[in-house]
């Protein structure tokens, strides 16, 4: 009797112990559960165009990332897709001060680009339009030049990458900003764009349009920079990626 009596007070820690567990998983599953609702509801009234996850409430100044065109943007939306066979990612970004939209795809390469950059004659005088570059150029085609003008690191980059059909594409379909940068090309929008489908599928045709009619300027990411790799044929253009429906 006196064991068993002396056990008590042990038994009723341990059911309290129990409970108090219990309670806090209870609690954890109802907040859990209030979240996914919580998602739901947002990608019910907005759907396939998740919200930010990086870059939330960050103001970003480097006019490389956003395309230019602003002395500073916020991040708003973005979209993961495939860009002639690479991975790439579609951004809306907008204005500090609210006054502008527009949205950049970036193509993520498979090697290192020599930097250059077309930005549209439209967009002149606009904050960092056009970029400061070591060398400009002309390309010798009436329609491209009155409507681009193109810089690079190294004098030898705009005639080898902007190729004919590589002009004609940004003439067909006018973007304010194609750039070569570090891994990537990016191509910038006009102001009064924001994401959707439509876009994402324009921009991702201008991409690939530009990579398969451009002589291959991807560098080694072992080699100095603006040293081109070797290739067996130095004029073909840059090949399709492997991701994708198509690809394996």
């Amino acid at each position: 009797m006196d064991l068993a009596a002396a056990d008590v007070p042990r038994i009723v820690e341990g059911v309290v112990g129990i409970l108090l567990v219990l309670v806090a998983l209870v609690i954890l599953g109802v907040q859990l559960a209030r979240r996914q609702a919580a998602r739901r509801r947002h990608d019910k009234a907005d759907p396939g165009v998740p919200a930010l996850a990086r870059f939330v409430d960050t103001t970003l100044s480097d006019p490389t990332t956003f395309g230019g065109g602003a002395d500073a943007a916020r991040v708003r939306r973005r979209r993961d897709t495939v860009t002639y066979g690479y991975l790439a990612v579609v951004e809306e970004y907008g204005a500090v001060d609210g006054s502008a939209v527009w949205c950049t795809l970036t193509v993520m390469l498979p090697g290192r680009v020599p930097f250059l950059v077309a930005d549209n004659r439209a967009a002149w005088g606009r904050p960092n339009v056009p970029m400061d570059s070591p060398y400009v150029a002309e390309i010798d085609d009436a329609a491209f030049d009155s409507t681009y003008a193109v810089g690079a690191a190294e004098p030898w980059l705009i005639a080898r990458v902007m190729s004919a059909e590589a002009c004609q594409a940004l003439v067909d379909s006018p973007v304010q900003r194609l750039m070569l940068h570090e891994s990537s090309v990016v191509l910038r929008t006009f102001d009064g764009v924001e994401l959707d489908d439509d876009l994402t599928v324009r921009l991702s045709g201008v991409a690939e349009r530009f990579l398969a009619s451009t002589p291959s300027f991807l560098t080694s990411t072992r080699a100095a920079a603006g040293s081109p790799t070797p290739r067996e044929h130095p004029d073909d253009p840059l090949p399709p990626g492997f991701y994708g429906p198509d690809r394996p």
